[in-house]
């Protein structure tokens, strides 16, 4: 391959990736815009995004969170956390009256097989060795 063929190269591959970003980046916005459930702490200091399931996605803290000491400040992004858990966690949720899928009995886990622990043998006394410092007497 000459130059001019493997520049030409770099540009498709460059052109590809930039259009993959482009994808994920739209698949992206898609995901953060829908079927999200958005908390916004009452003195609007914390927004917490979470998804299907309670999935928390995203926490933002407002310049004016940063006022609070640090106890005040965690327990608000902890109970917005909590709201948007909650909230999240009825997005996927079937609808009122809706038949609830079949859930398969819980199975106890089968008990594995752990090897007892090998005995070590002790180390073999040599007594040939004669004194040769003050801390063997």
């Amino acid at each position: 391959m000459n130059n001019d063929q493997l520049i030409e190269e770099m540009r498709w591959q460059l052109k590809q990736i930039e259009d993959r970003k482009a994808e994920n980046q739209r698949l992206l916005a898609g995901i953060a815009g829908s079927n999200h459930a958005t908390v916004v702490s009452p003195d609007r200091s914390v927004t917490v995004l979470a998804g299907p399931g309670g999935v928390v996605s995203e926490v933002r803290l407002a310049p004016e969170a940063m006022r609070y000491d640090a106890i005040t400040l965690s327990r608000t992004i902890t109970a917005a956390i909590r709201e948007a858990v909650a909230a999240g966690g009825r997005l996927g949720a079937p609808p009122a009256g809706a038949p609830r899928p079949a859930v398969p009995a819980r199975q106890e886990p089968q008990p594995q097989h752990v090897p007892a622990p090998q005995q070590r043998r002790p180390a073999p006394v040599d007594d040939d060795d004669p004194y040769d410092t003050v801390f063997d007497v």
